[in-house]
């Protein structure tokens, strides 16, 4: 019924009408969807790893997240102080849903698995959004302290544990050179930002055999 008595406004002022631009229209007839809890959450952080994907970091904004998602924009101001804590908080989220960790049954094996689940997750919205807001860490600090904090340093912890446990094990040989550490995401944000994919199975295989297995083992 309001749709109905709103239509019949605009018909009695079209001239008004005609000046009111398409955003303020698409604005009005908006009406979002009733989420709550886990749905609402994951509704928004889609939406928020679709948009930087689409439109990048600097053009995001907290509006067309909420837009996007089918929710007020108050939903999100009640949860986030800025961009940058929805921005981090989501490429979190669907980080850790693809995370796996490492097997040391067997270490060829075991890297091998985990950084193809890398690869099949990155290789859509998730990897261009992610390769976006790294480019931005110049321009914006508190984006790349937040990303550091919440992000890249506890991956780079977990898997210097996974190491040390390898060398505890005696599968991976001691005094590795720290860097091990970043070498599977360094090597997959490069992949995406200047290929323009993910790597392919092939190009991860040669990245084990050459690159990480050489400097974990003695082999």
């Amino acid at each position: 019924m309001n749709g109905i008595v709103l239509y019949m406004v605009r018909l009695t002022n079209p001239v008004k009408e005609r000046n009111r631009s398409l955003e303020q229209l698409a604005e009005e007839s908006y009406c979002p969807m009733r989420r709550r809890g886990d749905s609402l959450l994951t509704a928004i952080f889609q939406a928020t790893i679709s948009l930087l994907a689409e439109v990048g970091y600097s053009a995001l904004s907290l509006e067309a997240v909420a837009h996007r998602a089918h929710t007020g924009k108050a939903s999100l101001y009640r949860r986030w102080a800025s961009k940058v804590d929805l921005v981090v908080d989501a490429l979190d989220y669907e980080i850790n849903k693809c995370e796996i960790p490492l097997d040391l049954t067997d270490l060829r094996a075991g890297l091998l698995l985990k950084i193809n689940s890398m690869a099949t997750a990155f290789a859509g919205d998730l990897g261009q959004a992610m390769a976006g807001c790294i480019s931005e860490f110049q321009r914006e600090p508190k984006l790349q302290q937040a990303a550091e904090e919440k992000i890249i340093n506890p991956r780079k912890a977990a898997m210097a544990q996974s190491l040390n446990e390898g060398i505890a094990a005696g599968k991976i040989r001691p005094n590795i050179p720290p860097m091990v550490v970043d070498l599977p995401v360094a090597f997959m944000m490069h992949s995406i930002s200047f290929v323009g994919r993910s790597p392919n199975e092939a190009e991860i295989t040669n990245f084990v055999d050459t690159v990480m297995l050489p400097l974990l083992t003695n082999s």
